[in-house]
């Protein structure tokens, strides 16, 4: 009864935001329906490359959310947006909507779940390569500063890299980033409380809440504060998705009383145009499961297919913690002949129990270190407007055996090379 009662006050706020955003567009737009549709904006991004890993491994690159591929060309990300910003720059009070389409090899690794349990058992190279990455009404509402509401599906606010790699300046995502959430489901409202303070609550069901109709909501706060030009802190946290496990029977089971948390907090300094400097700190803590999960329902450890192998304690198994901190420097100048950057990502994660990593035995602790450059250059030149070429060097290396280096061999370190190619509309 507290569930349905929670989502009844849900569903009536719901409501209660449309009504208003209705009546607000009515009486603040008095353009007509064609004038609407002719503010739509069609964007879209390309980006297809080419990795080589010098340890030759007979298979794919281990402990990679995405470029998992370990020698060959692949199309790592095709995303198509379709949105309409809620008002204009006179009038920015109304309805929009925003609706990506994304395909390729890295949306395997975040694509959202759909009710199916062998989406936890499936390899991540066996995914489906495609996802509607976001859906959501918007919605700008008069109250105060402006209100801005969100409802649908979005991508996570967490952490500073971003899945759109036109605006990342990495070809591959940090270890941070592969822990983190990667969408959400539910009503998202930002609002600026003062002009340099921006913050977002999001009531909602992340990809890892299993089901979404029977559990409670999961929480994501950001908040934005720029106290001076030149800096911005950004922080925020998740809570609220439910631990879980499935069986060799393909059947989820799920604790409602240990959640799951993710927290992190940033600094962003760019001193000039040329220059940014980030620093990052991020923390996780997967809640574990009751034993009495596994009495109730008659499970034994051997019957478990997700996650495995099953590690015991008295009350709960798989408790989980997750640390980790990363630090850019990135440059970038215009020349006569185009944009050059260069960036220097490195990362640090601890994985205390082998629960938030790619390429991980659970029950293990694992420490991860990721040192990556990246350099790119935008011609100039008119028939490559809105193309990028990137080439980046990544060196990760772990505590335990976990890369593989040809046949039935691991090593503690890999070497990857990744050429890119980034188109933009």
């Amino acid at each position: 009864m507290r569930i349905k009662s929670k989502l009844a006050v849900f569903f009536s706020l719901l409501l209660f935001s449309i009504f208003l955003a209705a009546a607000t567009a009515q009486n603040s737009c008095a353009d007509s329906a064609s004038s609407y549709f002719s503010n739509i904006q069609l964007l879209g991004t390309l980006v297809s490359s080419y990795t080589y890993n010098f340890a030759k491994p007979n298979g794919y690159n281990a402990n990679y959310g995405d470029n998992w591929q370990s020698d060959g060309f692949a199309v790592n990300n095709a995303d198509i947006t379709l949105r309409r910003s809620p008002g204009t720059s006179s009038n920015p009070y109304g309805v929009g909507f925003h609706i990506s389409l994304d395909f390729g090899q890295n949306i395997q690794f975040y694509e959202a779940y759909y009710g199916n349990p062998s989406y936890f058992t499936t390899p991540l190279y066996q995914r489906r390569p495609f996802d509607i990455r976001q859906a959501y009404i918007n919605i700008n509402l008069p109250i105060g500063s402006g209100l801005d509401i969100h409802i649908g599906k979005e991508k996570s606010l967490l952490g500073w890299e971003d899945f759109n790699m036109t605006r990342n300046w990495n070809n591959t995502y940090s270890l941070l980033d592969n822990a983190e959430p990667s969408t959400f489901t539910g009503i998202f409202f930002t609002y600026n409380f003062i002009p340099s303070l921006q913050t977002t609550l999001g009531i909602a069901n992340s990809q890892n809440t299993v089901v979404p109709a029977d559990n409670l909501p999961t929480v994501e706060f950001n908040a934005a504060y720029t106290p001076l030009k030149p800096i911005t802190f950004n922080g925020g946290f998740v809570y609220g998705a439910n631990s879980y496990l499935v069986n060799t029977n393909n059947t989820i089971y799920q604790d409602n009383i240990n959640k799951s948390f993710y927290s992190y907090i940033n600094a962003d300094y760019s001193p000039t145009a040329d220059w940014s400097f980030v620093l990052e700190r991020d923390a996780g803590l997967a809640g574990g499961l009751n034993q009495n999960i596994l009495n109730s329902n008659g499970i034994t450890p051997s019957q478990v297919a997700y996650p495995s192998p099953l590690v015991l304690s008295n009350s709960t198994y798989n408790k989980g913690y997750f640390n980790g901190t990363s630090f850019y420097i990135h440059h970038q100048h215009d020349y006569s002949i185009g944009q050059i950057a260069e960036t220097l990502r490195e990362a640090f994660a601890v994985d205390s129990n082998g629960l938030f990593e790619p390429s991980v035995t659970s029950g293990q602790s694992y420490t991860f270190v990721d040192s990556t450059l990246t350099l790119a250059y935008s011609p100039s030149y008119k028939m490559f407007k809105n193309v990028q070429f990137r080439l980046e060097f990544e060196h990760q290396r772990a505590n335990h055996s976990i890369y593989p280096a040809g046949l039935n061999s691991l090593k503690r370190s890999q070497n990857t090379v990744n050429f890119a190619v980034l188109y933009s509309f």
